[in-house]
């Protein structure tokens, strides 16, 4: 017999139909559960370490949820931007777990959009927190007083501190040294 018949050629197992429908779906678990997962923890962890006001419990969650959706929003949008500039490859790796889990790879793109939003969404509450307390503090002013306040305090922002000028040291003479 001739040489090459010889060799022994070894195949892979062949994947079975199952095997690839539960490997897919298991990457399309993963790839919704993912920002679901991610907006539970958000939500679970704005309510435990800041509980709702008792007996305004409704109108604080309708509150909190407002702060999270324009958080999510504006400092969203900008986490996007910053994210497609600096680190392109999430993106690249979000389509192809889409990919994997049989789903086009757009669907990568807004899962990762989806994470992001969330993430920018935790904030939220206690901006408006911030924001609403600096105005209850500031009831029965005008609005003129308000921006002579805030221009008064952006302005102590930019102006540095004068530096203390440091005391002048006379030189030292060495008495040893004769002209």
């Amino acid at each position: 017999m001739p040489f090459s018949t010889l060799r022994r050629h070894t195949m892979t197992e062949p994947t079975t139909t199952a095997a690839a429908a539960g490997t897919a779906a298991g990457y399309k678990l993963a790839l919704l559960s993912l920002p679901v997962i991610a907006s539970l923890i958000a939500f679970w962890l704005g309510i435990r370490f800041v509980p709702l006001r008792p007996g305004q419990a409704w109108n604080d969650l309708i509150n909190r949820v407002m702060g999270c959706l324009a958080s999510s929003f504006i400092l969203g949008t900008i986490a996007l931007v910053l994210l497609m500039h600096h680190k392109p490859g999430v993106f690249t790796a979000g389509a192809a777990l889409a990919r994997l889990a049989t789903f086009p790879p757009e669907a990568g793109f807004f899962v990762i959009t989806g994470c992001v939003f969330v993430l920018c969404s935790i904030p939220g509450p206690w901006i408006v927190a911030a924001v609403f307390l600096w105005l209850e503090r500031r009831k029965g002013r005008d609005i003129s007083e308000l921006a002579a306040e805030i221009r008064a305090g952006i302005t102590s922002v930019r102006a540095p501190a004068a530096a203390p000028a440091a005391p002048e040291v006379a030189p030292a003479t060495d008495s040893t040294l004769k002209p």
